[in-house]
């Protein structure tokens, strides 16, 4: 409709064009047509008392009888459509168009806008895919490679540069994040070492001194018993000490140095670390089962697993009653080995089910039953870790803690 009425007012004012040079209506409305050859419209030019002047008919047929349409508004009538336009001296110029051309026209119209506009849309749309894959390629290889860093890794660096300036600038920030990081983290575990060497050294002196003084036949009476604590205590911070070394040997251990790593048995581990707790504390000895397979093989550093499984094992006898069952699991399929280690305790509350993972943290009932530092919970799952396996503790059917340790089977070559 819109095409309609601009070639109503084109029109129009073509005539009054023509007025200023010709003088006549009728004949500056013939010279205002010359141009006009479109066979889809049709376009009739009125003088001001409604009489027909000239036309584009080519077939002599006279205008529709009806009343002039009103300039400015679409007007239907008789299957036709009709657009009027006023020229300065009152003449009126009606186009007019059959609806079924119009529709036509439209229809040939629209197909050519999509026939043009489709192929470049999916052009656009490939394209724009295209650039997007090539811009977030590097992205994506540098979150893949940020999932693989762990505190353990020592990664200071998420690769080489892509070759795309703002990623680039992105990458060389978070590695010298990554730096600070490392250095800090070596830092820190270069003190720990450091001092916990330092502080071994005079606790085993004073330790010795002073079981020499009590093995003394000239020993007062009255100073055994306050020896004997301060004995105690010795020998509890040197405990602590070597437990301290004892983590920061399990951190320096990462898969990636697979030379120490070898075939282990966990049901032989299970074994022998039941039949440990046995020999320490006969009276418990019929209390504690073991159930499991002939071989479970994971890969791994024996001593290592040997002192995480012995944990488990020494954690469940402490915090069950005796008389009560400590089980101890071990299953191996598809891929993974499980350590499973039930006790008859008070368990552990959900809130606290990973904080007990953290070094010192003592819950209530650890506080109470047990004299240590709170380090064997976090031993054993930087054990797991370094392994690739993992720690968690749950409610046991026996109605107490249940610590399940998955580790990956071994793969023979």
């Amino acid at each position: 409709m819109r095409l309609l009425g601009e070639t109503a007012h084109r029109v129009a004012a073509a005539v009054d064009d023509e007025l200023k040079e010709a003088g006549g209506l009728e004949k500056a409305a013939r010279d205002g047509l010359a141009g006009e050859t479109s066979a889809e419209f049709r376009i009739d030019i009125f003088d001001p008392g409604g009489r027909l002047v000239a036309s584009t008919r080519r077939d002599g047929s006279p205008p529709l009888a009806l009343p002039l349409p009103t300039p400015g508004r679409v007007d239907r009538h008789g299957g036709r459509v009709r657009v009027a336009a006023l020229t300065g001296t009152g003449a009126r110029v009606v186009a007019s168009t059959s609806e079924r051309i119009h529709g036509t026209t439209m229809r040939a119209l629209t197909g050519a806008i999509i026939a043009t506009a489709l192929p470049l849309l999916v052009f656009t749309v490939l394209m724009s895919r295209r650039l997007a894959r090539g811009t977030l390629q590097p992205l994506t290889r540098m979150a893949q490679r940020a999932r693989d860093v762990s505190v353990e890794s020592g990664v200071r660096s998420l690769g080489e540069p892509s070759g795309i300036e703002e990623v680039d600038r992105l990458q060389e920030s978070i590695n010298r994040l990554l730096e600070g990081l490392d250095d800090h983290l070596q830092a820190q575990r270069r003190f720990t070492a450091d001092a916990s060497h330092e502080l071994l050294t005079p606790l085993t002196v004073i330790s010795g001194e002073l079981e020499l003084a009590l093995a003394s036949p000239s020993l007062p009476p009255g100073l055994a018993p306050g020896i004997h604590k301060a004995a105690d205590q010795v020998r509890a911070m040197r405990d602590l000490v070597e437990a301290l070394l004892f983590i920061r040997r399990v951190a320096a251990s990462t898969p990636a140095k697979g030379h120490e790593f070898e075939p282990v048995n966990l049901t032989d581990l299970a074994t022998r670390a039941v039949q440990s707790a046995r020999d320490e504390r006969p009276d418990r000895a019929a209390d504690i089962s073991v159930d499991a397979p002939d071989e479970v093989m994971v890969s791994g550093h024996e001593t290592l697993l040997a002192s995480a499984v012995r944990n488990l094992v020494d954690n469940a006898i402490k915090f069950t009653s005796p008389g009560k069952r400590v089980g101890i699991t071990i299953r191996g399929n598809d891929g993974t080995a499980v350590v499973i280690v039930d006790d008859a305790g008070e368990g552990i509350a959900a809130g606290d089910r990973e904080r007990v993972f953290d070094p010192f943290y003592r819950g209530g009932e650890a506080r109470t039953r047990d004299p240590g530092f709170g380090l064997g919970l976090p031993i054993i799952r930087q054990v797991a870790r370094t392994h690739g396996g993992e720690v968690t503790v749950a409610d046991s059917p026996a109605g107490g803690a249940r610590f399940t340790m998955t580790l990956p089977t071994w793969q023979p070559n």
